[in-house]
């Protein structure tokens, strides 16, 4: 387990969508597309993690299609996605979200990223306070 002042910073698997069937529940969901990315999302009950690890509010899935460039290119966008999603998660409200990299987001740096997911983050508060 890492120490814990890494632990603030990591993007554990119980923070990540990975099987199929949630990432297509989120096709119903709410959604934009404004920069490099796209997003789509649902509000859902907090959850704890692993023992010992934060809690992870948000759980988070990326997709980074064809469209973007080659398997390097590719690879690198989510690399880097993988990086920001790391710095902002805590920052994230309690929702399942699915963020799709646009052909734009080849371009795009670590900073730009966190910035996109900051800005999105009272978006996705304000669908989470709605849910019953």
């Amino acid at each position: 387990m890492p120490p814990p002042a890494r632990r603030a910073f990591s993007f554990p698997k119980s923070a990540r969508l990975l099987r199929r069937g949630e990432f297509v529940r989120l096709r119903a969901g709410r959604g934009l597309a404004e920069g490099p990315l796209a997003a789509s999302w649902l509000p859902r009950a907090a959850e704890t993690t692993r023992g010992g690890m934060a809690p992870a509010v948000a759980r988070v899935g990326l997709v980074v299609s064809s469209k973007v460039g080659g398997a390097v290119l590719r690879n690198r966008v989510k690399r880097r996605l993988r990086e920001a999603l790391r710095r902002e998660l805590h920052h994230l409200p309690p929702v399942d979200v699915v963020l799709v990299a646009r052909p734009s987001a080849g371009r795009a740096t670590v900073d730009e990223f966190r910035s996109w997911v900051r800005r999105i983050a009272p978006r996705l508060a304000a669908v989470a306070r709605e849910q019953p």
